[in-house]
């Protein structure tokens, strides 16, 4: 769900929108209980041994990380086969960004304005789904002002 989705599903995306080691995810349709997710950590973390061997490491985050992703996100997805009968599914680069602009790091800036270059993303585009995401007025102006400072 996290920029490596973008990566993965744009694999023209320059080497610097693809420095992340982490590849978050959510597990759709099985209720992961805090147990599993600590099993998730251990064997595949960012200090397992799953980690050194792949150079990259599995993030579990919450549903609740995609509270503030506009509405429709579900239909945006690309379902990809990792293997037979496990499929992934990658937000729509607009859907990533947009949720790098909510949390408003200075790193996702960066990352969205990067992207924004490549053409992979509009800020036309960017601004319709803010326009139309009916999250809480704090979170809103969050999100306004990070798109104002990617102009």
């Amino acid at each position: 769900m996290g920029s490596g989705s973008a990566a993965l599903l744009h694999p023209e995306c320059p080497a610097t929108l693809r420095t992340s080691r982490d590849v978050d995810v959510v597990p759709v349709g099985v209720p992961v209980l805090h147990f599993d997710a600590a099993i998730m950590e251990r064997e595949l973390g960012e200090d397992s041994a799953f980690s050194r061997e792949n150079l990259f490491f599995v993030d579990y985050v919450t549903p609740d990380l995609l509270r503030c992703t506009p509405p429709g996100w579900q239909e945006r997805v690309t379902v990809i086969e990792l293997a037979p009968g496990l499929e992934g599914r990658c937000l729509d680069p607009h859907d990533v960004a947009y949720n790098k602009l909510w949390a408003g790091r200075p790193k996702d800036i960066t990352w969205v304005k990067d992207l924004l270059a490549t053409g992979i993303i509009s800020l036309a585009r960017l601004e319709e789904l803010h326009q139309s995401n009916p999250i809480a007025k704090d979170e809103h102006d969050k999100v306004s002002r990070s798109l104002l400072s990617i102009r």
